[in-house]
Order: structure tokens, then sequence, then C-alpha cells
């Protein structure tokens, strides 16, 4: 009787470590997901292999919601995307459906390398080499 009781005690607490893993995990999630989520974004630094492309995204405010959809926003026109965040791979994918040459570079799984809550540096690998990306929240 006692080892079924120490059995019965032995996985609740496997259990509840686990559950309290899962709910650490999710309101880290939540954090990451409130911070994209709350703002407006612009780029900072684009580099397209070697080159410096920043400029391209002149005047350009990036706004990612809850729901997964992502907008490009320029001079009034906008363009709808679609986005998803990973936390375990910390990577975030982005497609933006019918882009310009511009947007067409944001579309893809990008690694983040360095984040904070206002500010974000990310790479992705394409087949003719790395691109580079910072993005940072509007004040």
């Amino acid at each position: 009787m006692k080892r079924l009781l120490l059995s019965l005690l032995v996985l609740s607490l496997i259990g509840s470590g686990i559950a309290c893993k899962k709910q650490i995990e999710q309101k880290k999630e939540d954090i990451i997901m409130s911070a994209i989520t709350d703002g407006i974004w612009v780029v900072d630094y684009y580099l397209e292999n070697t080159s410096d492309i920043t400029t391209n995204f002149t005047n350009y405010d990036f706004q990612f919601y809850k729901d997964g959809k992502v907008t490009g926003t320029k001079s009034g026109n906008i363009t709808n995307g679609t986005w998803a965040g990973d936390a375990i791979n910390y990577t975030i994918t982005s497609n933006f459906a019918s882009p310009n040459d511009t947007l067409t570079k944001m579309n893809g799984v990008w690694k983040l390398t360095d984040t904070y809550l206002d500010y974000v540096e990310a790479e992705r690998t394409t087949a003719s080499g790395k691109n580079i990306l910072y993005l940072r929240k509007k004040p």
C-alpha cells in the first residue's frame, strides 16, 4: 500500500512539473506575442547578401496581429500577409500573398538572433546568401 501511495505521489509530482513547465513556456510565448503585436514596426536595417537595401523599406510600417495576420503599409497602400512565431525554434515566418519586389524580401523563415521588446535582429539564408534584418518598434 505504501508503494502504491509513493508511486502515485511521484507521478503526481512529475505531472505537476510538466504542467508547470508548460505554463512557463505558455507565459513566455504570451509575452513574446504581446511584444510583437503591440505596436508598429519599421525596418531599421536590411542587408541582402552584401548589399544594404534598407532604403527600399523607407516609409514602410509593419503591424503584426495576434490572429496571424500582418500588414505592410506605405503611403496608405496596405499589403496583407500572414506570420507565425515559433518560440521553441526562435523563428518567425512571414508571407505576403501578393507582394511587390520589396515585400517579397520579407517572405520566409527568419531566425531570431537577438530580441528586445522594441527591437528584433533576424537572419534568413537564401539560395544566393544570407539576409540580415533589424526591425525597430516605433515609439
